[in-house]
């Protein structure tokens, strides 16, 4: 039995729906799509380069260059996608206190 603490959380109700607002959803969905294309590309730039015979130093270079750009394309889906995780929990508190007054 796994020993982390997902395994201990008791599982939601099959019933309770989700507290996505119309426009969230899709947004978080093109964010993720994005970085998985991100992600991917990021993987086959550096499997090409670990294949590939050219001199070291010329190696590592390129390396430098991929991580780079992986790290500058991420940053702002990054953002984007705090940005709507914030919103959602701050929409799941509002439907909280409105569930309880």
């Amino acid at each position: 039995m796994p020993h982390n603490s997902a395994a201990k959380r008791p599982l939601a109700p099959l019933t309770q729906t989700s507290c996505y607002p119309d426009d969230l959803l899709p947004d978080i969905q093109t964010m993720l799509a994005a970085l998985a294309d991100i992600e991917v590309q990021y993987r086959i730039e550096k499997e090409q380069l670990q294949n590939w015979t050219g001199p070291k130093a010329v190696k590592e270079q390129f390396a430098v260059q991929i991580e780079e750009r992986y790290q500058r394309e991420r940053r702002s889906y990054d953002e984007r996608l705090a940005a709507l995780h914030h919103r959602m929990l701050a929409v799941m508190e509002l439907e909280d206190i409105y569930r309880t007054t």
